[in-house]
């Protein structure tokens, strides 16, 4: 029994270094042609939808080469994965549908009906709840994994639009663009548990810690709300600020603005930007590699993601995916892996 758990964790331990190993080696010139089956669990990938051509591209993190595409309802916005990495959720605005595809077959294996435009998706730790931000109306749908429906409806008040939600330890946040607000919901019941009011339209929203960060498009701010004290400090960042992410240890943010095409990097104890990319088109969502030294950003404007080296914080190359207006992008780790290395 023992030399078996002693096997299993050294297989594990080895299939971790060597991806590892692997992604460090990722030089995105195309001059590494071993590309990884494109439906490999053990692929280390990134999705990207496509808006405007109703599919995913599927990017080879190691290769940095475009390797497959998934088609899927129309216009797709973001994306999803359960912890097994076996199935990835997509948010289908037009269609008002979430698909699930099963990453393997690279093949979408059903479609559950949403309310209007859905965007925003966070999935629980157990796979079985995903919580569904629909646009055109003012509910949180609340969709039972397993069963493949709407289950609930959390209701934030006449004149609401939710666009983006985070989860974290039983707490939903979710942005609310027509209110100018970040509401703090219980993940289960649904009830509001505070209300935090932005200074200009809230789009995307993470959590780091105790704190919360917003990118505000109106304003061209990085809202910083210490969830203890509910103290806001906001960071200048430019007009039309999209998307955030936090690096580790939580002393820097990247953020992007899809108005200004920019994407700039964030001292976040000096409350300031330090170094701001241009030309950018269209720049939106924006995901780390699971080492942090590159964050890749999709061109809205265009068919590319551009890969940006955090160390020297400059454009390193583009990727070209199967189609125009790429909206979100997520990381596909290993199984249980996540972002470990």
């Amino acid at each position: 029994m023992l030399k078996s758990i002693f096997t299993f964790g050294l297989m594990t331990m080895i299939l971790l270094m060597t991806a590892c190993a692997l992604e460090s080696g990722e030089n995105g010139g195309g001059d590494q042609t071993d590309v990884s089956d494109a439906g490999d669990l053990t692929s280390v990938q990134f999705y990207v939808p496509s808006e405007e051509d109703n599919l995913i591209s599927v990017i080879d993190v190691v290769s940095g080469e475009h390797v497959a595409d998934i088609d899927t309802g129309m216009a797709p916005t973001i994306v999803t994965f359960a912890s097994t990495m076996r199935q990835a959720f997509v948010a289908n605005q037009d269609s008002s549908t979430v698909e699930i595809v099963n990453t393997q077959s690279l093949e979408v294996e059903s479609e559950i009906e949403v309310g209007p435009r859905p965007h925003g998706l966070a999935l629980s730790s157990n796979n079985q709840t995903l919580y569904v931000a629909t646009v055109g109306d003012q509910y949180i749908d609340v969709v039972n994994v397993g069963e493949q429906e709407v289950v609930d409806q959390y209701d934030l008040g006449t004149g609401a639009k939710t666009n983006y939600v985070y989860l974290e330890d039983g707490t939903l946040f979710v942005t609310d663009h027509e209110n100018h607000a970040v509401y703090a919901l219980d993940a289960e019941s649904g009830e509001v548990l505070d209300t935090f009011e932005t200074g200009g339209t809230p789009r995307v929203v993470r959590a780091y810690e105790n704190k919360l960060y917003v990118a505000t498009s109106e304003g061209g701010t990085l809202e910083e709300i210490n969830l203890e004290s509910g103290a806001v400090n906001v960071i200048d960042v430019g007009h039309g600020a999209t998307d955030v992410v936090i690096t580790e240890g939580g002393n820097q943010a990247v953020v992007t603005s899809v108005e200004e095409s920019f994407v700039a990097l964030v001292d976040l104890e000096a409350g300031e930007v330090v170094e701001r990319i241009e030309n950018q088109e269209g720049a939106k969502h924006l995901s780390f590699n699971r080492e942090q030294s590159r964050v890749y950003v999709t061109l809205s404007g265009s068919n590319e993601v551009s890969v940006i080296d955090m160390e020297a914080f400059e454009e390193e190359y583009r990727i070209e995916i199967g189609g125009n207006m790429p909206h979100g992008i997520e990381l596909k780790a290993l199984p249980g892996i996540g972002g470990s290395c």
